[in-house]
């Protein structure tokens, strides 16, 4: 791979220190901690989810999630059910702290579900905005389980 079409890596553990915001889809962003703070950018969305562990100065909807082996299901469906439900009703920016996995995650799924579309395009569509973005093993397992319960 070359050019723009090299993956992008990060170390792990790194978040930039400035906002990332990305549009995934016609009202639909991604970013970063920092995304989250009016202080930061001038930007402004309808709704904010952040899977963070603490809310931020624009969240509108929390929904902690934890970026690995130990996040419970419960609290998955309910940040997944969060992202369907404002999907579509406004301008809504899903972050999380680097904006590379629950993020991803949470907006591949709802991009999933409400498009009709596999999993897999959902991811494609996030990693065509964010390059370096890549759901954890354990929270995509999830959002397999939460589509295949969809029906």
């Amino acid at each position: 791979m070359s050019g723009s079409d090299a993956p992008e890596y990060r170390p792990f553990g790194y978040v930039e220190d400035h906002p990332v915001v990305r549009r995934v889809s016609d009202g639909l962003f991604l970013g970063n901690v920092h995304a989250a703070s009016p202080d930061e950018h001038d930007r402004s969305f309808e709704y904010v989810l952040s899977a963070t562990a603490d809310p931020q100065p624009l969240t509108t909807h929390h929904r902690p999630l934890v970026d690995g082996d130990d996040v419970t299901w419960s609290r998955f469906e309910a940040a997944a059910e969060t992202a369907r439900d404002l999907y579509g009703d406004g301008s809504l920016l899903v972050h999380c702290e680097a904006g590379v996995s629950r993020s991803s995650t949470l907006v591949a799924t709802a991009l999933a579900a409400e498009d009709g579309i596999p999993l897999r395009g959902g991811i494609e569509a996030v990693q065509a905005a964010r390059p370096m973005a890549q759901p954890h093993p354990a929270l995509h397992e999830m959002a397999v389980v939460y589509l295949a319960a969809q029906g």
